[in-house]
């Protein structure tokens, strides 16, 4: 059931996402930090930490966002081994219209089935669930 209902979910939102603002879900796991952050940006070791994923994966995809004008890197000038992730202008645009997008599908997709009581529980399970995630998963 959950894993069922889970890939429904997000093939749904790889689909909305790449029509409506031309990205995918990974992308959007690294735009809204690098959004919430604002100006200069963030190390790309920071970003890692917040998208919760490995060096290796951040790297690439942030290559081929780079490529496609999303973000821009630049050598960190306080320690010359790390660096920068920026927003563009494009970048800036693309994680909004992603924001709205993600919005529009998980209450048209998700919520809009629920009464108010259902929603409650699903607000309160998904509290559970979660808790009992970070409770079990091993140390960094």
């Amino acid at each position: 059931m959950y894993l069922g209902l889970s890939r429904e979910m997000f093939t749904a939102l790889e689909r909305g996402l790449g029509a409506e603002a031309g990205v995918s879900v990974a992308d959007l796991e690294l735009l809204e930090p690098l959004l919430a952050a604002g100006h200069p940006g963030l190390r790309a070791k920071d970003l890692a930490a917040a998208a919760e994923w490995q060096d290796s994966r951040v790297s690439h995809q942030l290559r081929r966002m780079e490529t496609r004008g999303l973000v821009t890197r630049t050598r960190d000038r306080q320690d010359g081994r790390g660096t920068v992730v920026c927003l563009t202008d494009a970048g800036v645009a693309a994680a909004k219209a992603a924001q709205r997008t993600r919005r529009v599908l998980v209450r048209d997709l998700l919520l809009a089935p629920l009464d108010e009581a259902q929603v409650a529980s699903l607000v309160e399970v998904s509290g559970l669930v979660r808790a009992r995630i970070a409770a079990t998963a091993p140390a960094h």
